[in-house]
């Protein structure tokens, strides 16, 4: 299986000769939206960021949209699920999946509206 959020060069179960085409970034594409709150988390990363993100997601008057990392279960078979979250870190920690979050409220404030939690 192959989609859009596939990384360059994945090998998948019907793409056995590796996808061809760059992973769509869908929070960069939702930033360029006025007024949306996008914030990109992994539980099993920093727990406090992502329950931070989702009161703030919460509270934004607007539409919000967090992007939550989910390993697939198919590559926790011999390990077990519960390994999930060590899956998390170490997508965090080696730059592949990015944590922040994007409040179009902090302009008004003067501050930055993009928070980059890690990497």
């Amino acid at each position: 299986q192959s989609s859009k959020a596939t990384p360059l060069g994945s090998v998948a179960k019907f793409a056995q000769k590796g996808k061809r085409t760059q992973k769509k970034d869908l929070g960069g594409l939702l930033m360029t939206y006025k007024g949306v709150y996008v914030a990109s988390v992994a539980m099993g990363a920093n727990y406090a960021q992502c329950v931070k993100a989702l009161q703030e997601a919460e509270a934004h008057d607007g539409p919000s949209v967090v992007i939550c990392y989910a390993p697939c279960i198919e590559h926790r078979t011999k390990t077990g699920l519960s390994n999930m979250g060590n899956d998390m870190k170490a997508a965090v920690e080696c730059g592949y999946w990015p944590l922040y979050r994007y409040d179009p409220n902090r302009v008004k404030l003067g501050e930055p509206p993009f928070q980059l939690d890690y990497k």
